[in-house]
């Protein structure tokens, strides 16, 4: 019986209560919580919720005591009814609300935009890729990284990468330049996949002199050339997915790079 009590709506100390009361009749505080099994106090407490609930009422009797007594059962239904009717005026609310709420989470994907000046700001924002758990896509004019204060820096940076198994699909600039760098690369291709992708297929950046990179919910840009060296770090997990997509458009017309036996 218990069971059946709190599976229509009541805790397990208010359905205790509510039984004693059914199976007593009109009782004292003392002798209704010593049949429920809980303190004088608490079943006072609980005795006033079943009152607000509508469960119990106070009736007056011999002596000062106070005495309670149990409304009929069909009041379970009647409160069952008047929960299902609140939840659905909730729900109702919620649908009429939603727009907003939509409106607030838009906003919690507002981006947020790091920009770092110099060389070693630049390096500092590739060395955070070195953390990424999913594969970087990248977009790279070979061009910016050809200066003494990133070559052997690069270097180092790609055998890190390896070693920390971070893949890496990058589109490169199909330029004399960049080929010269692929004849001569020495890195692993266990973590690297690369494909040319010529500077006309990409109208007003074929001066690029720099790399994109996208992963996970970054994309970073990185502009190499003297003297405006500098990187952006932007978060947002809508620009990149869009820009994720985006690559895997080009990289499906990309040309595969031969490699060196």
């Amino acid at each position: 019986m218990e069971n059946l009590i709190k599976d229509l709506g009541l805790d397990e100390n208010e359905a205790n209560v509510y039984q004693a009361l059914l199976e007593l009749g009109p009782s004292t505080v003392s002798q209704i919580t010593r049949k429920a099994g809980i303190t004088r106090t608490f079943g006072y407490q609980i005795l006033e919720k079943l009152s607000v609930y509508g469960f119990a009422n106070r009736v007056s009797g011999e002596g000062a005591k106070i005495r309670f007594v149990a409304e009929h059962p069909r009041r379970l239904v009647q409160f069952i009814q008047n929960r299902k009717n609140q939840w659905e005026r909730r729900l109702k609310e919620a649908e009429d609300r939603l727009p907003d709420l939509v409106s607030l989470y838009k906003l919690a994907d507002k981006p947020t935009i790091k920009y770092l000046e110099g060389i070693e700001g630049v390096k500092s924002i590739f060395i955070q890729t070195l953390e990424s758990k999913e594969e970087i896509f990248s977009i790279l004019d070979i061009e910016g990284w050809d200066i003494p204060e990133f070559q052997s820096w690069g270097r180092e940076y790609n055998r890190e990468r390896s070693a920390r198994k971070v893949k890496e699909r990058i589109l490169m600039y199909d330029t004399p330049q960049g080929r010269e760098w692929m004849d001569d690369y020495r890195g692993s291709f266990k973590y690297t996949n690369c494909r040319w992708i010529k500077p006309e297929d990409l109208p007003g950046i074929s001066e690029f002199g720099g790399e994109i990179n996208v992963y996970e919910n970054k994309v970073v840009m990185a502009l190499l050339k003297k003297p405006n060296i500098m990187g952006v770090v932007i978060e947002s997990q809508a620009l990149s997915n869009i820009l994720k997509g985006l690559f895997e458009l080009a990289w499906k017309q990309g040309i595969e790079v031969k490699r060196k036996k």
